[in-house]
C-alpha cells in the first residue's frame, strides 16, 4: 500500500517540476496569448512548433484514509463476491464478516498488511491456461484500492480503451475494432476491388504462361 501513501497525484505528460515545464515553453517560445494556426495547440497538447505543458497536474489527498474506510471495504466485499456467494471461501469470508473487515481495516491502518502467496492452477477449457488467484480477502483489498482510485483515472482514458473497465470488454473491442475496419475498408469494397484487380492480375498472368505469342508486344 505504499503507492497510496495519503496523496496520490496524477501528472502531466511532460515531467518535471514547475519551473522544469515553464522552462520547456519558453525553450519552445509558445505564445498563448497569440498564437498562429501552425503553433496552436491540439487537443493533445501538441503543436507544429514544439509540445505545449498543460497546468493539468492535480493532487487528491486522502485516498488511503478512503480505502481504509468500513464502507468501501464492505462495498469491495460485495464486489469481490459477486457472482460467487456459493463458493466456499465467500462462504467462509461471510460467516465472520465483520470482524473479517474490522480486522482488514486495522491490518492497512497499522501498516501491517500483507497478502497471502497466489495459489497457481491450470484450466484446459477452451485452452490450456496458467491461472495464479489472490486469496479473497486480498481480492477485497484490490476492490477497495480500485473503488477509490477508478474515479480519478477513469476520466482521463479515451473511450477506445477496454481494458479492465466497466461496460466495456473483450467484445466490445471487437465491435468497435469491426467499425474501424468498415470505415478504412468502405463497408468491404475497398478489399472487392483489391480482389478483382488480383483475379484480373492472375488471369493475365495465366494467360501469358500458356499463350505467350499472343503478349509479345505488349
Amino acid at each position: 500500500m505504499e503507492v497510496l501513501r495519503e496523496w496520490a497525484t496524477v501528472r502531466p505528460a511532460v515531467r518535471g517540476d514547475n519551473n522544469d515545464l515553464g522552462n520547456y515553453n519558453n525553450r519552445f517560445d509558445v505564445n498563448f496569448g497569440n498564437v498562429n494556426d501552425n503553433n496552436r495547440p491540439n487537443r493533445f497538447g501538441m503543436t507544429l512548433g514544439g509540445f505545449r505543458a498543460f497546468p493539468l497536474m492535480k493532487t487528491y489527498r486522502n485516498l488511503f484514509a478512503k480505502v481504509c474506510d468500513y464502507d468501501n471495504l464492505y462495498d469491495a466485499f460485495l464486489n469481490a463476491s459477486s457472482g460467487k456467494t456459493k463458493k466456499e471461501y465467500v462462504i467462509e469470508f461471510e460467516k465472520n464478516l465483520n470482524n473479517n473487515l474490522y480486522a482488514l481495516q486495522w491490518e492497512l491502518l497499522t501498516r501491517t498488511y500483507k497478502p497471502h502467496p497466489l495459489t497457481t492452477f491450470t484450466i484446459r477449457d477452451p485452452k490450456t491456461r496458467k491461472i495464479s488467484a489472490s486469496h479473497f480477502r486480498d481480492r477485497v483489498i484490490h476492490h477497495a484500492v480500485c473503488n477509490v482510485i477508478s474515479p480519478i483515472f477513469e476520466c482521463r482514458f479515451i473511450s477506445d480503451t477496454f481494458a479492465n473497465r466497466r461496460g466495456k470488454g473483450t467484445l466490445a473491442a471487437l465491435k468497435r475494432f469491426g467499425c474501424f475496419t468498415r470505415r478504412v475498408t468502405g463497408n468491404g469494397r475497398t478489399i472487392s476491388r483489391e480482389r478483382e484487380r488480383e483475379s484480373k492480375s492472375d488471369c493475365r498472368l495465366c494467360a501469358q504462361s500458356r499463350y505467350p505469342a499472343l503478349f509479345r508486344n505488349c
